[in-house]
């Protein structure tokens, strides 16, 4: 053992064994942290996107999600190459189909796209998907999962129409399901009827549904409160039962000796979490070192290759009892479930620590004149997408920006930026 000052705090190390995944983690620099979440984040993206052999053309998902997952880790990062690589082989024609809520959730990609290109036939079958995901009242199953395959499809398609039926939609269908499934403990029931547990990666569906939304959803919303209050719940139910090493579990909660540390959900909690901190709705002095320790945790469980491993398969329950899911096989290495939730995670990472200013939640989202704070025109800027502005063509064209395009500005967390 020895032992090491920064920072005016002793941190012991202890020397492990190559085969113990249980290391300090807490230790962590912030900078350690977001260079590991770009260097990671691009292994997991290129692993997806070159050796996966997935096509964009899936109806599976997860996969989606994955490809999803690529795309904004490409945004936060500046870096349009993820973005260019997916829309070029993206060449769907045929509807999304939508006789279930996990394929509804498909069209979250071409919306996302469209953001990108303004191509139309992206807008029309992410937009097709979503109304006919509302003309089902959006498949309620009482599962967890339900709320980002239908809630995250709806957070899209506002984003790409501006029209407040679907964040209308998305806040009364995740405000339902904390009615119906959240728990004192801030904790989600996997299925109301069928299963009164904590499944790992079900709280992870839950928190990622809800950290899309709040980057979106405006004070002024009348349920505002009612959503930051249940996220809130669930994160600080998080916290408290982290293990030790970072991780959390297959079955949330469980003292069993079968339980075991999964990643996908793992993954899909520091996403949320690095969101409220992003967005300053969780404060540092409590979330900061748990979601960066759960940060250094998880990567342990991803190969040279970017495949991350110890994935929960998924799987609908029928007992409803502890030992369905404490018993339950895992996905191979690489599974989408586990490869989206570590892309959402890597990417709110890169935004939390490279100073991305989004639109206060006070303001309306929608196309509004940038008034206050401008940059100086040797600043480099992004918009939401990822892509460079000019400074030049930003002073002439502002009208055209929607509130919050205008989000980086020379990687500076001290900036703001005011839009009324």
């Amino acid at each position: 053992m020895f032992i090491v000052c920064k920072k005016k705090r002793l941190i012991l190390f202890s020397l492990l064994s190559f085969f113990n995944l249980s290391i300090n983690t807490s230790a962590a620099t912030d900078q350690e942290v977001l260079t590991s979440a770009i260097e990671k984040g691009k292994l997991v993206a290129d692993y997806w996107l070159k050796r996966s052999g997935v096509q964009t053309s899936s109806d599976y998902y997860a996969d989606i999600c994955s490809f999803y997952g690529v795309c904004i880790l490409g945004d936060a990062m500046g870096d349009s190459s993820y973005f260019k690589e997916i829309n070029k082989n993206y060449n769907r024609t045929a509807p999304i189909k939508t006789n279930d809520i996990d394929q509804n959730s498909c069209g979250i990609l071409p919306l996302h796209l469209f953001l990108h290109t303004q191509n139309q036939n992206h807008l029309k079958l992410g937009k097709d998907a979503a109304d006919a995901n509302i003309s089902k009242n959006g498949h309620v199953r009482n599962a967890i999962d339900d709320t980002y395959m239908t809630g995250s499809l709806m957070i899209q398609a506002y984003r790409a129409t501006n029209d407040t039926k679907y964040l209308d939609f998305c806040v009364n269908y995740l405000t339902s399901y904390m009615k119906n499934l959240q728990q004192s403990n801030g904790l989600y029931w996997h299925h109301k009827d069928l299963s009164k547990q904590f499944w790992g990666r079900g709280n992870g569906w839950g928190a990622a549904c809800a950290a899309e939304l709040i980057q979106v959803l405006p004070q002024s919303h009348s349920k505002y409160q009612q959503v930051i209050e249940g996220y809130k719940k669930q994160m600080n139910g998080l916290i408290q039962i982290q293990n030790e090493s970072g991780m959390w579990n297959q079955l949330l909660g469980s003292s069993s000796p079968k339980n075991w540390e999964e990643t996908s959900g793992t993954a899909m909690f520091l996403f949320a979490i690095f969101t409220g901190l992003h967005l300053k709705l969780l404060d540092e002095e409590t979330y900061l070192e748990p979601a960066k320790k759960g940060w250094m945790a998880l990567i342990q469980y991803l190969s040279s290759d970017g495949r991350l491993s110890n994935i929960a398969d998924g799987f609908w329950p029928r007992s409803g009892t502890a030992d369905e899911y404490l018993n339950a096989s895992k996905g191979n290495p690489g599974n989408s479930h586990g490869t989206a939730g570590i892309l959402w995670a890597a990417g709110a990472i890169v935004k939390y620590y490279s100073g991305i200013v989004n639109i206060s939640p006070k303001q309306p989202y929608n196309s509004q004149r940038l008034q206050t704070v401008f940059p100086s025109k040797t600043d480099l800027l992004f918009d939401l997408t990822g892509r460079k502005i000019s400074s030049s063509g930003l002073y002439s064209n502002y009208d055209r920006l929607t509130s919050g395009a205008l989000i980086r500005i020379n990687n500076t967390r001290k900036m703001t930026i005011t839009i009324h």
